[in-house]
């Protein structure tokens, strides 16, 4: 007798819950970051993205017992464009300013106090001049946890909390001629610096990172030697406004665009390794994350209000998953 094939099912993401609360309203989410340790917490940052739309920042806590009321709440004088988490310690949150400030909150410090940084940049003269659009705490094994700063003024700088808060320039970014056949268009260049949008370090490297920059370049740059890069990749014709290294592979990283892809390198190729856009999208790609769980799956969203899950296991073609945050979204995407 023939046996019966057991049907499949298909992949799915369900919708659980969403958190809001009335003081979030209108404003856009910048940037997201779970506690290392209370995996129950998380911190969500909020900033205009337009400079003549500026109004002050807020950073919300929020746990999964409650989503319709945060924890707790930091009001701040200026949009906050980027977070993160402490993993050494755990009750610190280190956080990036539209006005260019990177501040050090400690969540152990209750009320009026709670609300103000216990160290920040901001009558430092090593201050960046633009907005911070990441920070990232990495550790250096002897020297222990460093807070890491990307900004739109080109700086990569290092932090030290050690004796107050001292800072470190690891790189001022160069803008770099992009070749004609890989998307220049020989137009002058206006300015030399290169405005930074995102970066990240590879998991098995402290002393390397990536840079991934406003013309669409992304570099690979060495943390003892700021003179120049290690490596320059060339492939997206917009801004890069995410690069995330793979936690299982570390010579893999991700990148994706204003040019409605995502992309997939390794550092000895100069191109990249594998191209994804949906056949149906046409719209920037804001944001990329890797599974934190299965090696060859990732997320993105996109302009156009949709999730999609990709595994590289089954298509580099499709995503095995596509999902719009609501109807709304859905049908302008399909017109």
């Amino acid at each position: 007798a023939a046996h019966a094939v057991a049907e499949v099912e298909p992949p799915e993401l369900q919708f659980l819950w969403s958190f809001h609360c009335e003081e979030a309203r209108g404003r856009n989410v910048s940037s997201m970051s779970w506690n290392k340790v209370n995996q129950d917490l998380l911190a969500v940052s909020y900033c205009q993205f337009q400079f003549a739309d500026q109004r002050d920042g807020l950073i919300l806590f929020w746990t999964l017992k409650n989503p319709d009321y945060p924890e707790r709440r930091i009001h701040c004088k200026s949009g906050v464009c980027s977070i993160d988490f402490s993993t050494a310690h755990p009750s610190l949150l280190a956080a990036g300013m539209y006005d260019g400030t990177v501040a050090i909150y400690d969540l152990h410090r209750e009320g009026p106090l709670g609300e103000k940084p216990t160290l920040d940049s901001s009558r430092m003269p090593t201050q960046h001049k633009d907005a911070v659009w990441e920070v990232k705490w990495v550790s250096k094994a002897e020297r222990g946890e460093v807070l890491v700063s990307l900004s739109t003024d080109g700086r990569v700088t290092e932090w030290s909390l050690k004796k107050g808060l001292t800072s470190t320039d690891l790189m001022v970014l160069k803008r770099v001629h992009v070749p004609a056949d890989l998307g220049g268009v020989g137009e002058g260049i206006i300015s030399r610096t290169a405005a930074g949008l995102s970066l990240d370090f590879p998991c098995n490297d402290p002393g390397s990172y990536y840079a991934a920059t406003e013309d669409g370049t992304i570099h690979r740059c060495s943390c003892s030697y700021n003179e120049q890069y290690l490596e320059t990749y060339f492939g997206h014709s917009g801004p890069v406004y995410r690069l995330r290294c793979s936690p299982y592979w570390p010579e893999a990283f991700l990148t994706c665009s204003a040019d409605w892809s995502v992309r997939l390198w390794e550092p000895e190729r100069d191109q990249p390794l594998l191209h994804f856009q949906s056949v149906d999208l046409a719209d920037v790609v804001h944001d990329v994350a890797w599974s934190t769980s299965q090696s060859t799956v990732f997320g993105s969203v996109a302009g156009d209000g949709r999730i999609e899950i990709w595994d590289l296991a089954k298509s580099s073609l499709d995503p095995v998953i596509t999902r719009f945050i609501d109807a709304t979204s859905e049908r302008k995407a399909r017109l």
